[in-house]
C-alpha cells in the first residue's frame, strides 16, 4: 500500500465477540503516521502500530489501522 493507491475501508473495531466492521466506503491514502508506544509502569509498552489517512469519497481525512484497508486500484506513481 502507498500514497494515492484507492482503498476500500472496512473500519474494525473492538476485538472477539465484540468486534464490529463497519463499511466507510472508498478512499485514497494520502499519508502514512508513525505513532510512538505508550509506556505504562505496571503494564509496559503498548505498540498501536502504523496509521493510515485516507481521504473518504466524503471529502474528510481519517485514519485507519492498515487491517481495515484492502487497496482496489494501485497508483501509477
Amino acid at each position: 500500500m502507498k500514497v494515492g493507491d484507492l482503498v476500500d475501508i472496512n473500519q474494525e473495531r473492538g476485538t472477539g465477540i465484540y468486534k464490529d466492521v463497519t463499511p466507510r466506503g472508498l478512499g485514497v491514502v494520502v499519508r502514512f503516521e508513525e505513532l510512538e508506544d505508550l509506556h505504562y509502569p505496571n503494564i509496559g509498552s503498548i505498540n498501536l502500530g502504523p496509521i493510515v489517512h485516507v481521504l473518504l469519497n466524503t471529502g474528510e481525512t481519517e485514519g485507519f489501522a492498515p487491517q481495515s484497508l484492502e487497496v482496489v486500484c494501485e497508483s501509477r506513481r
